[in-house]
């Protein structure tokens, strides 16, 4: 056969050249998965000589490729991967540690560049504060999925224990470039939460839901200080020298959604059950999700690095919005 007469097979090496981690020796690596020597596996790298359908398939499954990788041209077909979550307290800290791996392999691109359509404050967000980030876990296991273990319990400053793997996950995103997209609803879903849970009684002191709301304070100050000066900032409130943008729109976003982009790889994250998200490397689908992000950044206001006092009008909205939860609280507790 001659060679590069297998188009469609070089174009899936390529992929999978792009998608596997740098520090693993891709031939070796295919060797011991596809039982091949290491002439038989650079051969197929090549284009030399086809994978077979078995080979195309271990290949798919051990790199969590889609199928749909084999033919990205497939019209209107797409291929999503998801997290499989349920009441397993293991697959939860497993998603974690996933999403861990995910931000290490796009913050090791030099290039990369994550679009945020934010309905929500985007998660990463939350793992720079301690207390936060417990109430969020906790309120994920509780009300989303049912874990048997918080079933019963209320949150305190008990539910606040190892920090570390949320500190990195939070590390990670500050060192990748950023474009946001915000509505004046962004904040809201977290406040209903918290109100939610104090008015239902889940929470064991008012201490426990004003520390978490002074956390969120602080973090929409740190965010406000990330527009202000365009560029990322760290745990510490430092300056990471990584660009930022956010826009603040006023059309309805819908769900959060996600467009990363590397090189010449792109990836799309849909969120749906509150957290969790759907993901897909179809480049047709990308693409479109791509010209979508940049209609709603067309008709937004760029409030980062410029529109001083649309940004500064934004962020006192949202910090009155947090004060009046606390309001709440207080009112009820006679203060």
């Amino acid at each position: 056969m001659p060679k590069n007469a297998l188009p469609q097979q070089q174009r899936f090496v390529n992929l999978l050249k792009a998608l596997v981690p740098a520090q693993v020796n891709l031939a070796r690596d295919l060797s011991e998965l596809l039982e091949l020597s290491n002439d038989g596996v650079y051969r197929r790298l090549r284009s030399e000589t086809p994978f077979t359908l078995d080979e195309a398939v271990s290949i798919c499954f051990h790199y969590s490729i889609p199928l749909e990788a084999l033919n990205n041209e497939i019209p209107d077909v797409v291929t999503f991967q998801f997290n499989q979550l349920d009441e397993s307290l293991e697959r939860f800290q497993a998603y974690f540690v996933q999403l861990g791996e995910q931000l290490k392999w796009i913050s090791k691109q030099s290039d990369a560049h994550i679009y945020y359509a934010a309905e929500d404050i985007p998660v990463f967000y939350h793992f720079g504060f301690p207390k936060l980030t417990a109430f969020k876990l906790f309120y994920w296991r509780k009300s989303i999925l049912n874990m048997p273990d918080v079933e019963q319990s209320k949150f305190s400053e008990a539910h606040v224990t190892d920090f570390s793997l949320f500190e990195s996950l939070y590390d990670r995103f500050s060192a990748i470039h950023t474009t946001e997209i915000w509505t004046e609803e962004t904040l809201v879903s977290t406040l209903q939460q918290l109100k939610f849970y104090w008015d239902a009684g889940f929470f064991d002191r008012a201490e426990d839901a004003l520390a978490v709301l002074d956390e969120l304070q602080t973090l929409m100050q740190r965010i406000a200080r990330q527009a202000e000066i365009g560029q990322k900032v760290n745990l510490q409130g430092a300056s990471t020298g990584v660009p930022y943008t956010l826009y603040l729109c006023d059309l309805m976003i819908g769900n959060n959604s996600i467009y990363i982009r590397s090189g010449d790889a792109s990836s799309t994250f849909i969120g749906y059950n509150t957290f969790n998200a759907i993901r897909t490397r179809n480049q047709a689908f990308n693409e479109q999700h791509k010209r979508w992000m940049e209609n709603l950044c067309s008709k937004s206001i760029q409030i980062s690095g410029m529109a001083e006092k649309i940004r500064n009008q934004f962020f006192k909205s949202q910090l009155r919005k947090i004060e009046q939860v606390k309001s709440h609280i207080a009112a009820e507790l006679g203060l």
